[in-house]
């Protein structure tokens, strides 16, 4: 039951069923109460014309001065129904005295057969305040019959200080065979309605998921190692295609994401092995026989320096895997840019002194960011250690900061045009710039990351001979 209840149709199909039902049992129950109330109305008009007519007649006696004969009244009251047409009537006059709150019955229907009508304390109040009206209630008594009893109490006048009243009954059967033929009918129709109902919401349904079963056998086939792996379009449910869209959309970023972490982690392998490889090498020349004190201090000045480059990378690798974007955003405070720009600079002028390259600060504008003094140093620190380590040597190195812009220009190699939307990949190195210096190639991949977080874009350009690098806040 359990996992009839998790299918997805069952429930669809369960819901719209109960809904349904809900409906069409207020409908037909609509329906039985107008026809219950139609019967009512149609009892009260009978019993008002008779009530009426008998009313009349006896008005017509008083005006005309006549004395009032009760028997003849008992007469008229089978008389009448004979005119109406009326199968069965129950009818009775009766005098009331307020004074002794007593009725008398002086006058009764044969149908009646001895019985006789209540008169209820509550109604004599209403015909007192409105005299004029006819009043409905029902009642009871098994003698005269086993169904209720619709009774129509009228009053006629006064009669020697008694109020003389007039009370005529029906037998009221709220489920007569056309009423009870009306329930069989709406059952039987409008449950046929309902199954046929749920019937089409079943094949509907069924053709609605057959779409969904598709796009899940296609995406059971799919293999992010796939390549242009996507989902064809139904054409049939725009739900389900922007679904597909959505689907194909994140599929492809996995694919992307799929190929850099694997290219990430082939390049990863191959900038950790060779330090490692040329530090094994050193150690087992220096373990082939005896070395002099020099030989093994070269030796281990070249583990040191590949120990150091191994460091950084590992560093630079941590850095780019373990921060999150919330986490490094914490950290944020209003920073002048201008100032930590001017730190890194000074920091860097003995570096580009070793190989003779002038570095210039050409212009300052002071601003204010919301950022991290750690990670913008980062940032300006990588850009100018490119600039120099790629410039040619006795060159020089203009920097320019303006509001929300930085920008660093030198002249050396040339970058292919081809390799600019791969600069900032981890661990690529263009071919020019592994032969001319000495790199892990995660520099720019941590200041992408690092301007990723303030929204602020990395744009290089040439002319002629120089590379400008140039980062708009």
């Amino acid at each position: 039951m359990k996992t009839l209840f998790k299918n997805l149709k069952f429930r669809l199909l369960l819901a719209l069923g109960l809904i349904l039902f809900g409906f069409f049992y207020a409908f037909g129950s609509g329906v039985i109460y107008t026809m219950k109330k139609s019967q009512e109305r149609s009892i009260e008009a009978s019993l008002t014309a008779y009530a009426k007519d008998l009313q009349h007649d006896y008005i017509e006696r008083r005006e005309k001065g006549q004395k009032i004969d009760f028997e003849e009244l008992k007469e008229e009251l089978d008389e009448v129904k004979e005119e109406f047409d009326i199968p069965l009537l129950y009818a009775q006059l009766l005098t009331y005295k307020i004074a002794s709150q007593e009725p008398n019955i002086i006058a009764k229907s044969e149908d009646l057969k001895g019985e006789s009508l209540k008169l209820k304390d509550d109604l004599i109040q209403k015909i007192l305040e409105e005299p004029e009206k006819i009043y409905f209630s029902e009642t009871k008594n098994s003698h005269l019959t086993k169904n209720k009893i619709y009774i129509g109490t009228l009053f006629l006048g006064t009669h020697e200080n008694q109020m003389f009243l007039l009370q005529c009954a029906m037998p009221y059967d709220k489920r007569t065979p056309e009423i009870e033929k009306m329930k069989e009918a709406l059952w039987i129709g409008l449950s046929l309605l309902l199954f046929i109902v749920l019937l089409l919401a079943s094949f509907l349904i069924s053709v609605s998921l057959r779409n969904v079963q598709n796009v899940t056998n296609a995406v059971r086939n799919i293999s992010i190692q796939d390549k242009h792996m996507s989902l064809p379009k139904s054409y049939i449910s725009r739900e389900i295609d922007d679904l597909i869209e959505t689907f194909n959309t994140l599929l492809s970023n996995l694919q992307h994401a799929y190929t850099q972490v694997k290219q990430f982690g082939q390049n990863a392998s191959h900038e950790l092995k060779t330090p490692l490889t040329i530090m094994q090498g050193e150690i087992e020349v220096g373990l082939r026989k005896e070395r002099s004190g020099e030989e093994y201090q070269a030796i281990l000045r070249k583990i040191s320096h590949e120990l150091s480059h191994l460091h950084e990378v590992i560093e630079k690798i941590l850095f780019l895997s373990s921060n999150t974007r919330n986490e490094l955003m914490k950290h944020f405070s209003d920073i002048y840019v201008d100032e930590v720009l001017v730190e890194c600079v000074e920091e860097k002028k003995a570096f580009a002194q070793k190989r003779g390259i002038t570095l210039t600060l050409d212009v300052l504008e002071p601003f204010s960011l919301q950022s991290n003094a750690v990670l913008l140093k980062m940032v300006f620190s990588n850009l100018i250690d490119n600039a120099i380590k790629y410039a040619f040597e006795n060159s020089h190195v203009h920097i320019a900061l303006h509001v929300k812009r930085f920008s660093i220009e030198n002249e050396g190699i040339e970058i292919d045009t081809k390799e600019l939307a791969q600069l900032c990949e981890p661990f690529y190195r263009g071919q020019k710039s592994k032969e001319y210096a000495k790199g892990s190639g995660l520099g720019l991949a941590i200041v992408k990351n690092i301007l990723d977080l303030h929204r602020a874009t990395l744009h290089f350009s040439k002319e002629n001979k120089r590379t400008i690098v140039s980062v708009q806040f």
